[in-house]
């Protein structure tokens, strides 16, 4: 479960997430906290999160770099949801 053994850093994706949608955070501040959070989950049932933190926030990176500046919040808005939406209900075991 998602908020298993890691509540805190779960939380603040979703804070992250959550701010980044409502137009309040940065690609680069959600891009941050992804990582934050990634660096912190090491168990071994959590691995399916880490992955995806670490997807997602590759793949911001990749919008950063290869979007002009008027479409990158656009772009990375799927990414977001996607993150939102799986640590809401994480895959069953």
């Amino acid at each position: 479960m998602a908020n298993g053994l890691y509540p805190e850093a779960v939380q603040r994706v979703k804070q992250a997430c959550i701010d980044f949608l409502a137009g309040t955070a940065s690609i680069e501040q959600t891009q941050a906290a992804l990582h934050a959070a990634e660096q912190v989950i090491v168990g071994l049932d959590e691995k399916w999160l880490r992955a995806l933190l670490f997807e997602a926030e590759n793949k911001l990176e990749e919008i950063r770099f290869t979007v002009s500046d008027d479409r990158q919040a656009e772009a990375a808005d799927g990414v977001v949801r996607h993150v939102l939406h799986t640590v809401k209900q994480p895959p069953s075991a």
